[in-house]
């Protein structure tokens, strides 16, 4: 038996420049043969699935789960449990469309994987893409939610060097998409709200505005405006940055050959790093630009690799909740 998993983990972040560099490449031999040495086959992977989607069901919780985060280099971090009780800080990342676990973490919780002869992973990132082993943690705690267990990717690369701060983790959008009536991220409380059953309700003591999002390629896109243009983009809280667009929405704004090159910074990503000179990363600012229900004048918008994405840099001053049942996207502030 053989599988093939694919992971479009598409977020990224952007990191100021240091002294020593970053670097992407394979993690030890050692790592790898400790992890495969306890590896199940894919019959046995796939034994444990079974069941398991009614199980998680019907062990939800009744009440709205709270769980603080905390703002790391610009993106939102929960602390997890996994087996054993072990802390798993995770990146709540609504840019990525699977549950990643760095392979250092996936060994020391004990985490078991697919032996790799019989299963094969590839994550997508920003920067290229990179091979991986398919896991299963059991069980996964968020807050008080328990998972009795949950399939993971395992990461068989990690990046050196200043960015190996980052959180290896992600917890993406998966997870949440099948088992929550909707996910708030609250920037302000640095708390995030995963609703179970109930319907979203907007507070009434605040301002809001909504505008609908899809499901493509497992995480949410919605639409920006701007000189009377249109574009996809992810909805990204893995993503540092604010506004992002691809050479592609800069030939169709006409924006091109503008903004100059940002210098001395690292954009670091599933599958690998690069410098943002090299990326060709650019700064330009657009008269307006219409998204989320709402219109920003003088809006600045970066030129990057990658699909063109809103990250946790515009979506810092407010509440944002996805409505997975409405199928809405709600700032609130």
């Amino acid at each position: 038996m053989r599988l093939f998993w694919l992971a479009f983990t598409l977020s990224s972040l952007l990191l100021a420049g240091c002294a020593a560099p970053s670097q992407h490449g394979p993690v030890s031999a050692g790592t790898l043969r400790r992890l495969q040495e306890h590896a199940i086959s894919a019959q046995d992977f796939l034994s444990r699935l079974k069941g398991l989607d009614p199980q998680i069901r019907a062990s939800l919780p009744r009440q709205p789960v709270l769980v603080p985060f905390e703002m790391k280099h610009g993106t939102p971090v929960i602390l997890a449990r996994g087996p054993g009780d072990r802390p798993l800080p995770m990146l709540l990342d609504s840019g990525a469309a699977r549950v990643v676990l760095g392979a250092r973490d996936a060994l020391k919780a004990g985490v078991p994987t697919v032996d790799s002869k019989q299963a094969q992973a590839t994550l997508l990132g920003v920067v290229g893409r990179e091979q991986g082993l398919v896991g299963l943690i059991s069980p996964l705690q968020i807050g008080t939610w328990r998972l009795p267990s949950y399939p993971c990717f395992v990461r068989t690369f990690e990046v050196s060097g200043e960015a190996a701060a980052h959180a290896a983790n992600i917890l993406g959008f998966d997870l949440v998409a099948r088992y929550c009536s909707y996910l708030t991220l609250d920037y302000r409380a640095h708390a995030a709200t995963f609703g179970f059953g109930s319907r979203f309700q907007p507070s009434a003591s605040l301002r809001h505005s909504s505008a609908p999002f899809r499901f493509q390629q497992g995480v949410a896109f919605i639409d920006l405006t701007a000189k009377g243009k249109t574009w996809s983009s992810i909805l990204d809280s893995g993503s540092f940055n604010g506004i992002e667009i691809d050479e592609a929405v800069a030939r169709k704004l006409g924006v091109q050959d503008q903004g100059k090159i940002v210098e001395g910074l690292v954009l670091m990503a599933v599958g690998g790093v690069v410098s943002s000179e090299k990326a060709r990363l650019r700064t330009v600012t657009l008269p307006s630009v219409s998204l989320l229900g709402g219109r920003y004048p003088d809006a600045e918008v970066d030129i990057a690799p990658g699909v063109p994405r809103v990250g946790s840099y515009f979506l810092k001053d407010y509440r944002v909740t996805f409505d997975f049942r409405a199928r809405r996207v709600w700032l609130e502030w």
